[in-house]
């Protein structure tokens, strides 16, 4: 059960800050991956073709996946599932009951599951996805993670020819102060991901938001024909203008107002050192996101507007 943790340190704390090439790589560029690789080291040019593409919906689902792996990753970093504590185990033979003091391995685990069956759908979402802010992310995510392999092999998480990661559950429970390291507390590799994790639900967020149609404050589409043209035209063939119009300033304010929420807990999180202060921001920055991904749409807009 013993660590190097010389080792661990250099692995992990330069993970975010070592310069990208192409060696880096050099296990990582297939399957859908290679967009992820693509992304990355792409021109200008080809940045920009990448970009965009997605359809809502994808977005929206890429959002979630994104959000599941954020989630997990918080829960991995819980100082009360890394805590020794009473556990009572029962003989399977003898049915006899025991009590020992030991790590509850199997919420462990399960916690560490969780991470793991995230993280591949989160990494596969992003490599299929054709908007930049997502291949963006994933591509750090996937150095990231190739950079730490061995660290993460250490506590039983391995990283296969696939990018994907399986656990080994004798391995974790071996080496409990690599898997503690890795994932418990600011600034490990969970802390990360986790904060990635919010990135790209977050970038996903904002292009789903781009993707909707508005209303204007007349109730007229964005995209359509322009009212003062129809109005002419119906004006040079004597048609009568017996339009109802629609007033969407109300929900165009609570849309504002949701905005303005956003890039305000967008700051706090940025400047917050706190680990639980900053979940909290995150946390109510979600319940934010998700709210103008239902609310700033077209189809929104025209169901709460003012006719008259």
């Amino acid at each position: 059960m013993g660590t190097d943790i010389s080792s661990i340190f250099g692995g992990i704390s330069n993970a975010g800050n070592s310069s990208y090439t192409l060696s880096d790589y050099a296990s990582i560029k297939n399957g859908s991956y290679k967009k992820l690789m693509k992304a990355y080291y792409a021109q200008e040019k080809e940045e920009s073709e990448a970009a965009g593409g997605d359809s809502h919906a994808k977005l929206l689902s890429v959002k979630s996946t994104a959000d599941s792996l954020k989630e997990a990753s918080d829960a991995l970093q819980s100082d009360k599932l890394w805590e020794k504590k009473e556990i009572v185990k029962k003989d399977e033979e003898t049915g006899e009951e025991r009590k020992t003091f030991d790590y509850d391995w199997d919420a462990i685990t399960k916690a560490v599951k969780s991470f793991v069956d995230a993280y591949n759908n989160t990494l596969e979402r992003a490599g299929s996805s054709d908007t930049k802010d997502v291949l963006m992310v994933g591509s750090w995510m996937a150095k990231m993670t190739s950079k730490n392999a061995n660290v993460l092999a250490k506590a039983g998480v391995e990283i296969g020819t696939d990018n994907k990661m399986t656990l080994n559950e004798e391995k974790l429970k071996n080496n409990t102060g690599t898997a503690q390291f890795i994932f418990k507390g600011y600034n490990s590799f969970a802390d990360k991901i986790s904060y990635k994790a919010s990135q790209m639900s977050q970038g996903a967020a904002r292009s789903a938001e781009k993707m909707g149609a508005a209303y204007n404050k007349k109730g007229e589409y964005t995209g359509g024909i322009s009212s003062s043209i129809k109005d002419k035209v119906d004006e040079a063939t004597g048609k009568k203008n017996d339009t109802t119009t629609a007033n969407t300033d109300k929900v165009d304010q609570e849309i504002k107002n949701l905005r303005s929420k956003r890039d305000s807990l967008k700051q706090k999180i940025n400047s917050e050192y706190n680990t639980e202060k900053r979940r909290e921001y995150e946390k109510e920055l979600k319940q934010v996101e998700n709210e103008l991904a239902v609310k700033d749409t077209e189809q929104y807009r025209k169901n709460n507007s003012v006719f008259f």
